[in-house]
């Protein structure tokens, strides 16, 4: 398969470099201008285009006085065109910097201080269940220390694939009502929080009186002359791509602060180059204080959306300002250094991570190696894998192929959804999990877990996945309704029970709805077998608590019933 690479200079020069499998041709320059994107970064890029980890990759580069853009892609059935200046790119978490820009705006207009609480922009005598997650501060939330969980307890997406999209204002002041933890500051960056960015932007579209991408929009955006970076997806958005296959856009509803933007790279670019000299721009001030380091973590510094990374080339140091993302089938990187005035955007419409390449340029360090695309997912046959599987630890697992869709549930656990990445190779939606298929002469015979940098082992037991069959009774509307509701299996993970016209839909955070039956009084479970859930009632008759079995392992849940606000 023949690719293309075309390369742009700032000014409008176009040159045009057509790739074949056998004869690559290289574009003239001029020795007195080498370019800024040398032959060894190139040609990673286009190896990893070649091999298919790659879709489009658009680069753009600022040394001094000069600025570049490459634009590297291939044709196939899946994308007519490589990347141009109109196209557009998720730009997942990067949309943290804009919104930390905004937050330095409003400070510096008098509109608020870094250290308010969160309490002090929500309705008065706002419910909270923890009253110190009124007391956690804008700082924390710009820099990702404020001990919110990883995503919303009561995110119950309407499509897996898309999971924040319906993410509503309402559903964020019902998480903030009912949340129990801690609202303390941590000494260091543990984990990245979607809730973080996501709840600041909403709370700075309160002190502007507007919706936060307004607001992002008339105080940062047109400022800073970005008229091609928004939370629309217009046609010139590319496709993304994930292993080969293309995936839906992710948007992200009231927590668009956190990950919502996309942009197109002479944009990107442009937006480096304020970075590089804020004079240039209203919003100096803004853009200087919100790189700022004020928050230590493990590796780098943290600044309101920024990344701030010391590094040293043993004569001197310098201080190197980057952020990076990857959604489901995109990936970023932005960074600077001011030492040099040099800076680097690389946008890919792949999930493959670009990062490496962007932190490796800026170090004046070699290109990392190419990615190596997956083996061919079509040869997975998902009715290879299902059963009941030993682990070494002395659980349980149950692998099932449902609507063609892999799944694993472990003891406690729902079903998690499997995608394939490679030959006989899975990783849960999450990304916190992989697994890994074993084989013997003829069939798999077992599996090895992924989570946490530890691989724990399982052997197959049998073939089919164990399932109790169970027949459906008869239910009225009025008791389907009686036990609807949301409910709280543990901090980080609610449950959503609702009635329907065929009885009841179970669905957990982050997870699947599905069809629940009947099959005794206060008794359900689901076709598969995977849940089975008995209603516990009080004196009044009312539901106290619900008991869970999942896969071998008991579970409780309490209800909420806190008004909501």
């Amino acid at each position: 398969m023949g690719f293309l690479c075309a390369h742009r200079a700032w000014a409008g020069v176009l040159f045009a470099v057509l790739w074949s499998a056998s004869m690559p041709v290289a574009a003239a320059r001029t020795p007195a201008e080498p370019s800024l994107l040398s032959s060894a970064f190139r040609e990673t890029i286009e190896r990893g285009v070649a091999n298919g980890a790659y879709a489009s990759v658009a680069v753009g580069v600022i040394d001094g006085k000069r600025r570049d853009t490459f634009y590297f892609g291939h044709r196939d059935g899946t994308q007519s065109k490589p990347a141009d200046d109109d196209s557009l790119f998720e730009l997942g978490a990067i949309s943290e910097v804009f919104t930390g820009i905004l937050l330095t705006q409003a400070a510096i207009e008098g509109k608020l201080h870094f250290s308010d609480p969160v309490e002090k922009f929500l309705p008065t005598s706002f419910p909270f269940a923890d009253t110190r997650l009124g007391k956690i501060t804008l700082a924390q939330l710009a820099t990702q220390h404020s001990t919110l969980p990883a995503q919303p307890a009561n995110l119950f997406p309407d499509d897996i694939d898309d999971p924040y999209a319906g993410y509503a204002s309402e559903d964020l002041l019902a998480l903030l009502a009912f949340q129990r933890g801690s609202g303390q500051g941590r000494e260091t960056f543990d984990s990245y929080s979607v809730l973080n960015a996501g709840l600041l932007g909403h709370l700075l579209g309160r002190v502007y009186q507007t919706a936060y991408a307004e607001a992002l929009t008339t105080k940062v955006l047109a400022p800073l002359g970005l008229q091609h970076v928004s939370f629309t997806d217009g046609g010139n958005l590319l496709p993304g791509h994930a292993h080969g296959a293309i995936v839906p856009h992710w948007h992200y509803g009231v927590l668009a602060g956190a990950a919502g933007l996309r942009a197109s790279l002479p944009d990107m670019l442009a937006f480096l180059q304020r970075n590089l000299t804020p004079e240039d721009t209203s919003l100096r001030s803004a853009l200087l204080l919100a790189r700022q380091p004020l928050a230590a973590g493990s590796a780098d510094q943290f600044g309101f959306g920024w990344n701030v990374r010391e590094k040293s080339d043993g004569a001197a140091s310098w201080p190197l300002v980057w952020r990076a993302s990857r959604t489901a089938g995109f990936a970023s990187f932005v960074g600077f250094r001011t030492d040099r005035q040099r800076a680097i955007v690389v946008l890919g419409n792949a999930s493959e991570d670009v990062a490496a390449l962007g932190m490796a340029w800026l170090g004046d360090e070699a290109p990392p190696p190419a990615p190596r695309a997956s083996d061919i997912i079509a040869t997975n046959r998902l009715d290879d894998y299902p059963g009941l599987y030993q682990i070494a630890t002395g659980n349980e697992a149950v692998v099932r192929v449902t609507a063609n869709k892999l799944s694993l549930q472990l003891p406690g656990e729902f079903p998690r959804r499997l995608r394939a990445a490679d030959k006989d190779v899975f990783f849960a939606d999450s990304g916190t999990l992989g697994v890994t298929f074993m084989r013997g002469i003829d069939d798999v015979n077992g599996l090895v877990l992924h989570a946490g940098g530890s691989n724990v082992s399982a052997s197959r037991l049998s073939m089919r996945a164990p399932r109790l069959a169970r027949a459906p009774i008869a239910t009225t509307a009025g008791a389907r309704s009686a036990v609807a509701g949301d409910y709280r299996l543990d901090e980080a993970s609610w449950l959503r029970i609702a009635s329907s016209a065929q009885g009841l839909t179970l669905q957990w955070t982050l997870g699947e709805r599905r069809s629940i039956f009947a099959y005794a009084p206060d008794r359900y479970t689901d076709a598969e077998g995977a849940v089975d859930l008995r209603f516990l009632r009080d004196a009044q008759g009312q539901v106290a608590r619900i008991h869970l079995e999942l896969a071998g392992a008991a579970r409780e849940a309490a209800p909420l019933r806190r008004p909501l606000p």
